[in-house]
């Protein structure tokens, strides 16, 4: 790791703060790569054989660098995982440990968000959940619940406990909006309807036709055609994952997006016209209006109560992504709306 000296251990005698100006000898960082016990790493793990390496695998948020190294900033006096969700500090600020031992020796204390010090059972639970979110994704068929607790390693019971605890729905949830989320994207380059339900992973056309509405917010028909002539109204929110864009008709929900920001980042003008413009391209045809206040208030109600679970923070952001957005849509789903499309 590049060598500067550390934070003083807070509460030592007479010992400058992590925060003090005066808690570090120099600024400007030397090339010289240490071990925090201040021996050179030994290189062992050959993807992150320096500084550049590390800093690189924590701009990714990489997280098979987990466990091999840990990364402090100076001005916080805090150390992070390397796939941590924090926003990274500057380079100038940022040392490397290889554990948190030599980390809180240094004088540093751990994050509360990825909390580097907690066991790896939990660490193990993200990866075999992220695991089988994954295998979901990329299934050219609906896995069942046996298929998917089999693949992480656990039983049924356990593994619908701890997917939920995590991603904050069940799995059977999250394969239904997977499947929800294909055909909106098939739908349209089928050649007909029925294609796009069984590529979809649907076993038949009434299991389709059962929640097609609550799905897609119209007709399949005029879902597939760019909403032609159809009045949808949309409205704007932030969130902890990022912008989300919640859109409707007199039907029901027919999108929710999201958009490309750092998780929470404010809701700004350019975020908005990116989300207006997906949802633009996706319903060509369509009336798109700006929602009423009523239901601004709806999706901001809806998106508080989506909040992801904070135990799940370390699943890919992808994930986290998919299970907010059914969140938002049940919660939209269980509170009243009002009667009729408003302008404003």
């Amino acid at each position: 790791m590049t060598r500067t000296a550390p934070p003083a251990r807070p509460g030592g005698s007479g010992a400058p703060s992590p925060h003090s100006p005066h808690a570090y000898l120099r600024t400007t960082p030397t090339t010289e790569s240490v071990h925090p016990g201040g021996t050179a790493l030994d290189g062992t793990v050959s993807s992150y054989v320096d500084d550049d390496e590390r800093w690189r695998a924590v701009l990714r948020r990489d997280r098979q660098a987990d466990g091999v190294f840990y990364y402090s900033v100076r001005t916080t006096g805090i150390y992070s995982r390397p796939s941590c969700v924090s926003r990274p500090a500057r380079r100038a600020n940022t040392v490397f440990f290889t554990d948190p031992e030599a980390a809180e020796r240094a004088g540093y204390r751990p994050c509360r968000r990825c909390r580097p010090r907690e066991d790896s059972a939990h660490a193990s639970y993200v990866t075999a959940i992220a695991k089988t979110c994954e295998l979901i994704h990329e299934a050219s068929e609906t896995p069942n619940l046996d298929t998917l607790a089999e693949a992480a390693g656990f039983s049924r019971f356990h593994f619908h406990r701890v997917f939920k605890r995590l991603t904050g729905v069940t799995p059977q949830a999250y394969v239904a909006t997977c499947r929800a989320d294909r055909l909106r994207r098939v739908i349209s380059e089928a050649e007909t309807v029925t294609e796009a339900i069984y590529r979809s992973g649907f076993t038949s056309q009434g299991n389709f036709y059962a929640v097609s509405q609550q799905i897609l917010g119209m007709t399949p028909t005029n879902f597939r055609t760019g909403a032609d002539s159809i009045a949808i109204s949309f409205s704007l929110s932030g969130s902890p994952l990022g912008p989300v864009l919640v859109a409707k008709t007199e039907k029901g929900i027919c999108s929710v997006l999201t958009g490309d920001q750092l998780p929470g980042d404010a809701l700004t003008g350019d975020a908005e016209a990116a989300l207006v413009g997906r949802l633009r391209k996706r319903f060509p045809k369509a009336h798109l209006i700006r929602a009423g206040r009523e239901f601004d208030d709806r999706v901001a109600a809806a998106v508080r109560q989506s909040e992801p679970p904070r135990l799940g923070r370390d699943l890919p952001l992808n994930i986290r992504v998919t299970a907010m957005s059914e969140r938002l849509r049940k919660a939209l789903r269980e509170t009243p709306s009002e009667p009729s499309v408003q302008t404003r």
